[in-house]
Parts: structure tokens; sequence; C-alpha cells
């Protein structure tokens, strides 16, 4: 077993004197995904929608610099297997990069004890650093700009419920792009086909609730479009049916789409204007 490494803070100002201004995006962008696979690390910051090989290649050797840094560790499940190649493996900040990222800051958030995750919750948390990549991705193609995003606890909202209860929805993105002088807000889902379609209708009650109840127009003037990502034809068929039948005169508050529709989406915006309110 390898020595403990303990980061002082003498240590982490010269770490950070050594990292290059990629090998910094990398380890926020690592805090804020939660997880990221090396090609998806490719794809944001070597160039990865041009050549592929070149690269994983360049992604790789910043990870495996970041790696011997200890500021980042490869999990132990590769999604697609030994035979998906290098691209393949999962990344997440080990506490020395969580703390390098706090330094300076007031952020004195704890990170936990480091755990593999399930498989089920790193499937669902991929998916999520996947919309944002193709978010990113979308913006940079059309001119676009990708003005804000939130990922989870951060783009969870608090809100007083009809018996003024304290609630929590929970979304698993939050994401603001403009286009052409216009800005879109977006809350964003993402269904991987593993709970009852009864599970959905009960999250869209509660953005119905949010929306009625104020909060985020009072705070931003605009209530977020939201758009359900499913994975197959068959599963947005289901969850189109049960949004028309449980909210008909709210249909408009929700959109469901295949990952491969979400640039039409982003790029067309909500063809209709934002509710600010909802019939009781």
């Amino acid at each position: 077993m390898s020595a403990p490494v303990y980061f002082t803070r003498q240590r982490l100002a010269l770490l950070e004197q050594h990292l290059s201004e990629r090998d910094h995006l990398i380890l926020v962008s690592l805090r804020r995904c939660k997880y990221l696979t090396t090609l998806q690390i490719a794809r944001l910051y070597c160039g990865g929608s041009v050549n592929r090989r070149a690269a994983v290649r360049a992604a790789n050797r910043c990870l495996t610099r970041l790696r011997e840094l200890n500021l980042i560790r490869a999990l132990q499940r590769r999604i697609g297997g030994v035979r998906a190649g290098s691209g393949s493996f999962v990344w997440t900040l080990t506490p020395g990069g969580f703390r390098l990222l706090q330094a300076g800051t007031a952020d004195r958030q704890f990170r936990k004890q480091f755990r593999e995750p399930t498989l089920r919750f790193l499937a669902h948390t991929l998916v999520i650093s996947e919309a944002y990549l193709q978010l990113t991705e979308i913006c940079a193609r059309h001119g676009m700009t990708l003005a804000a995003v939130q990922f989870e606890p951060e783009c969870w909202r608090q809100y007083s419920d009809r018996g003024g209860r304290q609630a929590v929805l929970k979304p698993d993105l939050y994401a603001v792009t403009r286009g052409d002088g216009y800005e879109d807000c977006w809350f964003i889902e993402i269904d991987c086909d593993t709970e009852t379609v009864a599970r959905v209708i009960e999250k869209c009650a509660r953005y119905i609730h949010y929306l009625c109840s104020g909060t985020e127009q009072e705070r931003t003037g605009v209530f977020p479009y939201v758009v359900w990502i499913v994975p197959d034809e068959k599963r947005k068929s289901s969850v189109t049916q049960h949004i028309r039948k449980e909210f008909p005169l709210d249909t408009l508050l929700f959109t469901v789409i295949l990952p491969d529709e979400l640039e039409a989406l982003i790029r067309k915006g909500a063809e209709n204007d934002r509710p600010t309110k909802t019939s009781d």
C-alpha cells in the first residue's frame, strides 16, 4: 500500500504553479461533473471533435500527469470495458484535487471519503455530463453562448408548495443559452429508462408546483423550459403520451427528446413563450 499524500498549503501552492490552463480546466470540470471519461475530456479540451485519436492521446498525457500529482484518480470500472480503449477510463477528483480548487476561496465544502459509485449512479451521472458536453459543442458550432450551467445540487430549487411546506425541486441540469439576440433557459432531466413512467409524471408534477409558486419567475423573470432526454423512441412516445394525459393544460412546459434531437431544440429555442403561471 502506498503512503498517504498530505496536501499542505505550501504543496498546493507549488502544484498550482505547475498546472497549465488546460490542467486547471480539467480539474474544474471534474468537480462540476463529478465523473468524466477520457474521451469526454478529450472532446472538451483537446479538440476531440476534429481528430479523436490525437485528442485522446493529448488528454491521456494531461490525465497521466494529474494522476501522478495525486489530483485525480481513475475508477476501477471502465465504460465499455477494456476493449473500449483508453478513452473509456472514468476520472474523478481526489481530496487533493478538491482542496487545490478550494485554495484561496471561501468554499469550505467537505469532500466525502471516496467510494466507487454504483453502475447505475455512474451511468446516470455520465449521461448528465454528456448533455453538458453536447450543449458546449452545439453552442461552439453555431456561434451561440452557453451563458450559464448548473449541476446538482447547485441547480436544485427550494420553494414552498401549495400546502406551505418547504420543498426542493431537483433537476439534473440547468442551462442558459444565448444566440441571435435571444436567451433561453432550460431545466434538463436525464431519463435512462430505469424508473417507471409514474416516477417521471411525479417529477413533472413537482415542476408544475414549482411553477405555481412563482419562485423562479420572481428570481429570473422567466420559467425555464423542461426538457426530458430519453434513450429511445419507445420511451419518448410513452413519456409524451403520459404527460399529455396527466397535464393537458401544461404540456407546453415540457418537451421529450432523444439525445440527437438536443441540437435542433437548442438552435431553435422554445417556439412558445415560457409560461409564468399555470391553471390551478
